[in-house]
């Protein structure tokens, strides 16, 4: 995709509602001026659709800057990394689309806070762990998480398992209080030892 910034001057932004730039062919990252359009008082983006084409890095942090977009279509490229918290800063969101990319790792909690997501796919890519517990999340078709293994909990099928994470701080925790219990003991039998030692003493010398 350019990259290069002085495009976002063209008078043509101004009024830039929609940008598709889907089945284009188009490889590289999202350029940095996608969304530096706010800042260039380009205040009515509302659909970005660059699906099916071979953009690869991460998805774009910044991208909480468009707060009127309703529509974010990137389904079917090579983005990589984790879905960005700052996503859940798009109050007018309706419409997420994320499919079929490496996106990996756990899905951020705060997507729950998307009340008016009418569209959700994030199938077939790397993510894990539990599906965010939210009425609206959980009111999508399996099919919109089918395709990530390790992704567990409602509305998909396989129930989460316990938390390693959190058995093993238990474990920590519970092997901590017994270390702390045997010290308190062995310094309790160590000060009655040594008081019934010395009393045993004063009573054979006096």
């Amino acid at each position: 995709m350019p990259a290069d910034d002085d495009m976002v001057d063209f008078d043509g932004f101004q009024n830039l509602r929609l940008l598709s730039l889907a089945c284009s062919d188009l490889t590289g990252q999202i350029p940095v001026w996608l969304s530096k359009l706010k800042n260039l008082e380009i205040l009515f983006l509302a659909t970005i659709d660059l699906s099916k084409n071979n953009i690869v890095g991460d998805t774009p942090t910044d991208i909480d800057q468009l707060q009127l977009l309703y529509k974010l279509v990137l389904d079917s490229n090579n983005f990589s990394g984790v879905i960005p918290d700052q996503i859940s800063n798009l109050k007018s969101l309706e419409v997420l689309k994320l499919s079929m990319n490496h996106l990996s790792r756990i899905m951020p909690s705060s997507l729950a806070s998307l009340n008016f997501l009418k569209e959700f796919n994030v199938s077939y890519n790397n993510l894990e762990g539990p599906i965010p517990t939210g009425t609206q999340l959980q009111s999508f078709n399996a099919f919109a998480f089918e395709g990530n293994p390790e992704l567990c909990g409602a509305p998909l099928p396989n129930k989460c398992g316990p938390c390693k994470g959190i058995d093993a701080d238990i474990k920590n925790n519970k092997d901590v209080d017994n270390g702390l219990h045997q010290l308190l003991w062995f310094h309790i039998f160590t000060t009655l030892g040594f008081i019934v030692g010395f009393w045993g003493v004063w009573f054979c010398n006096y």
